[in-house]
């Protein structure tokens, strides 16, 4: 392929992608139709299906862009942070204003399903673990005899548990909380499961 020719191809997908992002952000996972996306992007529905096998390759590329943009922001709130325990609760607070800023684009990235049998591509998997270890970093300093699987074990607990405040609160349960008494048992569970 020439110069030319991959240039053109990368701008398809961009833009493909583009329109599949901005379909997420408006309405949600269930916006994510291939022929509407063609025509929002400009393309035939056969250029999308050159770099997208399918609804569910696109959505995935949909929630690596989520990923990415959530690594960012976590990145952000660390910077020149050195206490770790500020660090956990910078990482809570940013995960939960990033969760109610981009509600859509957060729901499809822990709704959207692989049919049974359908393999999550290594690529995707990295990019979650990816998001772990700004976790991971803060709980060792905190904890310096934990390492290894009881690490990797801590730092699964605590996002699950900061996961479920965040989606308990986003679905505005009868047991949610929300504004600072959800900002204060943030950091409450937070502390706690820092040890």
């Amino acid at each position: 392929m020439s110069g030319l020719q991959k240039a053109k191809s990368e701008e398809t997908r961009r833009r493909v992608l583009e329109a599949a992002v901005a379909a997420v952000e408006a309405g949600g996972m269930e916006a994510v139709n291939i022929r509407n996306i063609a025509k929002e992007a400009g393309y035939s529905v056969g250029s999308v299906y050159k770099h997208f096998a399918d609804q569910d390759a696109l959505l995935i590329a949909v929630n690596s862009v989520t990923l990415g943009r959530i690594r960012e922001i976590m990145g952000e709130v660390v910077e020149g942070t050195q206490d770790p325990l500020a660090q956990l609760r910078a990482l809570a607070h940013a995960y939960l204003a990033f969760a109610q800023e981009n509600k859509n684009l957060w729901t499809t990235l822990f709704g959207h399903h692989l049919p049974d049998g359908k393999p999550v591509p290594e690529w995707h998997i990295q990019e979650n673990i990816a998001l772990l270890a700004f976790i991971a970093g803060p709980l060792k300093a905190l904890n310096p005899g934990l390492a290894g699987e009881a690490l990797e074990d801590r730092t699964r607990t605590c996002f699950s548990a900061v996961h479920g405040l965040v989606t308990i609160s986003l679905e505005t349960r009868f047991i949610s909380l929300t504004g600072a008494r959800l900002k204060g048992e943030m950091d409450y569970l937070v502390e706690r499961l820092a040890g």
